[in-house]
């Protein structure tokens, strides 16, 4: 299996709710609506973000963001895209 099939919940994420259309001031805002889908998704979300920044290199993550979400991210943005989505997700 590769390594963008692992993150199927984030290509998810950035097709649907932070896609090219959306602004980043709008993130937490649009991570709220995420919390509205199945917890089962909230969770993959979190396992796949958490492995990115445990196993991922920079170039790859680099390369997926901007594939399927149209952006060009730097390391420190990556880091904190990674952390706002983290900080506001929910599972209850």
């Amino acid at each position: 299996m590769s390594a963008e099939n692992n993150l199927e919940v984030l290509k998810y994420f950035l097709e649907s709710y932070f896609n090219e259309s959306a602004n980043y001031e709008e993130l937490e805002e649009l991570v709220h609506d995420f919390n509205e889908e199945d917890i089962e998704y909230r969770i993959r979300l979190s396992k796949e973000l958490k492995d990115i920044l445990k196993y991922q290199k920079e170039d790859f993550i680099q390369e997926y963001l901007r594939r399927y979400g149209k952006r060009k991210m730097s390391k420190e943005k990556i880091e904190w895209f990674i952390k706002i989505i983290q900080t506001n997700l929910e599972f209850n």
